[in-house]
């Protein structure tokens, strides 16, 4: 299985969406850890993660995501996680972090969720 991981930055109504496909595992992790801390530093602290084409998150992709979070919330932010595919949504409920990340079943949905 090929460890590839691309991400894709736009954005709608002044919130950054990043459209994540492959896999985030140990190989790629700073992949996304180095654009999320990018986007962090430059100021930016309300994300969603569009996980449509996400395949595969290990732990070492949940670390990223769970680091970054704490790293928004301290600012008032919030990450939000949008069309999670069966296999990493699965590892999101057995871990927990579907009670800690809002998830919501399209962009658009998550869009309203955190522009309420």
């Amino acid at each position: 299985m090929e460890d590839h991981l691309t991400i894709n930055e736009r954005e709608i109504s002044g919130i950054t969406i990043f459209d994540i496909s492959g896999r985030i595992d140990a190989a790629t992790s700073s992949q996304m850890e180095g654009e999320l801390g990018k986007k962090i530093n430059a100021g930016v602290i309300t994300f969603i993660l569009n996980m449509g084409d996400l395949s595969y998150i290990s732990s070492s992709g949940l670390r990223v995501i769970l680091s970054a979070l704490k790293k928004v919330k301290a600012g008032g932010g919030i990450i939000a996680l949008a069309d999670l595919q069966p296999g990493p949504g699965e590892v999101f409920k057995m871990t927990g972090f579907d009670r800690i990340f809002p998830i919501c079943g399209t962009v658009e949905q998550a869009l309203e969720k955190i522009t309420a």
